[in-house]
């Protein structure tokens, strides 16, 4: 797998998770907290949106993907996606260790 189809694969699972979370919220209501769970469905679509958003402004950063870079985020948003970058360029990392990296 080269790095452009890892961030594309990233990319898909986030929208996926993304989707998930609306469903919930459709299904159950946007202020309830699933058990076992701390945050209301809205704080976690959110949270799901800065992962998806994170890896978006990867691959547009990186000339993959073309668009303008994520823009307009407040402070806590703006970790919340660097943190993504992060943890995404970790994998990165052990997916190449592992051989499943080009």
């Amino acid at each position: 797998m080269t790095r452009t189809e890892h961030l594309l694969t990233c990319l898909a699972e986030e929208c996926n998770e993304v989707a998930q979370r609306v469903n919930k919220a459709l299904r159950f209501g946007l202020t309830d907290i699933q058990e076992g769970q701390e945050l209301t469905n809205r704080q976690r679509i959110r949270l799901e949106v800065n992962d998806l958003l994170g890896v978006l402004d990867m691959l547009i950063g990186e000339g993959i993907l073309h668009g303008p870079n994520v823009v307009a985020l407040d402070e806590c948003d703006g970790i919340a996606l660097m943190r993504k970058q992060e943890k995404v360029t970790r994998y990165l990392a052990y997916a190449k260790k592992h051989g499943a990296l080009e």
